[in-house]
């Protein structure tokens, strides 16, 4: 069973920063919801970073 730990970000570090700056872009209300994909793609972008010094 995969954790989710061992695959390749979909996004390299560059694409999942534009997607948090799209994302939070205008933003004053924040829902439970938004926070949640806002925690995602944070996490996406943290997960593209260690791909990037990995491959270094």
């Amino acid at each position: 069973m995969s954790t989710g730990r061992d695959r390749e970000p979909r996004l390299d570090a560059a694409e999942a920063n534009d997607a948090i700056r799209r994302f939070v872009a205008g933003r004053t209300v924040w829902t439970p919801a938004d926070l949640v994909e806002l925690d995602r793609l944070r996490a996406e972008w943290r997960e593209a970073r260690r791909g990037c010094t990995a491959a270094a």
